[in-house]
């Protein structure tokens, strides 16, 4: 794969992919063959909440859309929502059961 890369594994399907740097989670997981219900895309709807365990530093920062509803959830900053979390390089673990 040419250009800039991240590596994200995924829990508990203990799958790994490799996808370009700016590619969101949900992509990476689309790309993975891992499953990840999701809704409107948009960071809105909360239907996508995934668990950082490692990695936050390779991740965009999340955008205030982001932040409402992870907040009008009940999550703290250990949660994403995989539709706006974009990999930005380096090795991200995901749990995609936790919530």
């Amino acid at each position: 794969m040419s250009g800039a890369t991240a590596e994200v594994f995924f829990e508990p399907a203990r799958v790994r992919v490799e996808v370009r740097s700016g590619t969101t989670i949900l992509a990476a997981s689309e790309s993975a063959g891992v499953e990840i219900v999701s809704g409107c895309t948009e960071g809105m709807c909360g239907t996508d909440p995934v668990h950082i365990l490692s990695g936050r530093e390779f991740l965009s920062p999340p955008e205030d859309h982001e932040k409402g509803t992870l907040e009008r959830m009940g999550l703290d900053t250990a949660f994403r929502l995989s539709c706006s979390a974009r990999l930005i390089g380096g090795t991200v673990r995901v749990r995609t059961d936790a919530f």
